[in-house]
């Protein structure tokens, strides 16, 4: 009962500091790496201290060690086998095994432990480049937020000031109490956009804070520039860097080949091998007597041909899979491919960012004044707001397929935002 309260106090205070740490961000209560510069470092941070990058690191040192285990020498036996009769009569059996491993059964095993390795770490490569994929968007979007934020922000600083410059008003007519009522529907909905906006950076926010320990303040100054150019990408794979998911199918590959091979080694007997001597001692007389040991399973019933067919199939099949892993991600490279050029032909054909911009400070300028309508006031808060989202959803799309393509290409670790 004590050990059980014990426990319950620990559980309290861990959830009462995990609780502490979400809603103030404090340093030293959580891995995290030297703040990041740039959007390059961010990466780099996400990818050795996100949890699941950890975990399949942990993995890949356990596998390397394996390969120690792999090359260990089996160590002698010794037996010994004694019987006593009357008159001081004895015999004692003493003799010393050595297992002999032949048939390629320790480079059978060393080609399993590097497989292994090779299984690792190609794992640890496939969560690396979701992670970078993961990264790179959240941080397009992070900036993205910042820029809608500011636009909003002014927007419900101009609907705040409208709705005074009407409630100061001595005596307001039918169109300026209807302007009035517009000024405040317009207020709310921009609040609401507010309230959405600091949801969504609050959420990039978990993610940046879990794979990096800094919050969006200490990320903001490495966020990277939205794009105004775009790359041109080809309609076929450059180079000949095989992407995480073929790796990890050719580590499959080496991994069942090294198990054939295990297979086949095991179907060779064991073998002990190794001098032995018997000493024996009767009432009149003793002899002792020299020689050696063999022992060795006899291979009468079985070869192992269940274990090698069974790797065979193993091997048959992930060949397979290397096949549907290229045809896959070839077509899939295809449409990202055609993914990312329609949302950069729609972009090119849009108004830029800072075109917008030009555009929302000169109509905001003239609403401050009260010198349009407020039906045009609030249409062009909104419509600025609508094209500025729409915009930021087509870089996004454009970002994420533009990466998804240097995956395939095996270049998504080289490549920089």
């Amino acid at each position: 009962m004590k050990i059980i309260f014990l426990s319950s106090l620990l559980l309290v205070a861990v959830a009462s500091k995990a609780n502490q740490e979400g809603l103030t961000h404090q340093h030293g209560f959580h891995s995290e790496c030297p703040l990041p510069k740039n959007p390059q470092e961010v990466i780099s941070c996400v990818i050795t201290h996100h949890p699941n990058a950890k975990r399949a690191s942990l993995e890949l040192d356990q596998s390397k060690a394996l390969q120690g285990k792999a090359e260990q020498i089996p160590n002698p036996e010794i037996d010994v086998e004694a019987v006593f009769g009357k008159n001081s009569a004895s015999s004692t059996d003493v003799g010393i095994l050595q297992p002999i491993e032949w048939g390629g059964k320790r480079s059978s095993r060393k080609k399993m432990a590097e497989s292994e390795y090779l299984r690792s770490d190609s794992e640890l490569k496939t969560i690396q480049a979701d992670l970078i994929l993961e990264t790179v968007s959240n941080l397009y979007r992070l900036a993205q937020l910042e820029r809608e934020k500011n636009i909003n922000s002014q927007s419900i600083t101009t609907f705040q000031k409208l709705v005074r410059q009407q409630q100061g008003r001595p005596g307001l007519g039918p169109e300026q109490r209807v302007s009035l009522s517009v000024y405040r529907m317009a207020l709310a909905e921009a609040k609401m956009k507010q309230s959405e906006i600091l949801e969504e950076e609050k959420s990039l926010e978990h993610f940046f804070h879990v794979g990096t320990g800094h919050d969006i303040q200490e990320l903001l100054p490495a966020l990277p520039s939205l794009p105004k150019t775009w790359p041109e990408v080809t309609d076929t794979k450059n180079g000949t860097e095989a992407s995480p998911a073929m790796l990890k199918s050719l580590a499959e590959i080496s991994y069942f080949n090294a198990e054939l091979s295990s297979a086949q080694a095991e179907a060779w007997p064991s073998l002990k091998l190794g001098p032995m001597a018997k000493l024996e001692k009767g009432p009149m007389e003793s002899e002792n007597l020299y020689g050696f040991r063999l022992m060795m399973d006899l291979p009468v019933l079985n070869w192992n041909s269940g274990g090698k067919a069974y790797s065979q199939a193993g091997l048959k099949k992930s060949e397979m899979f290397v096949e549907l892993t290229q045809t896959e991600e070839a077509h899939e490279r295809v449409e990202q491919v055609r993914i990312y050029r329609s949302a950069v032909q729609a972009l090119n054909e849009a108004p830029t960012s800072d075109e917008i911009d030009k555009e929302f400070s000169s109509n905001q300028k003239l609403a401050s004044q009260g010198l349009i309508p407020s039906s045009l006031v609030v249409e062009f808060h909104r419509q600025s707001a609508d094209l500025i989202r729409s915009r930021h959803g087509r870089e996004l799309r454009a970002i994420q397929s533009l990466w998804r393509v240097y995956k395939f290409d095996g270049r998504i670790f080289k490549e920089s935002p």
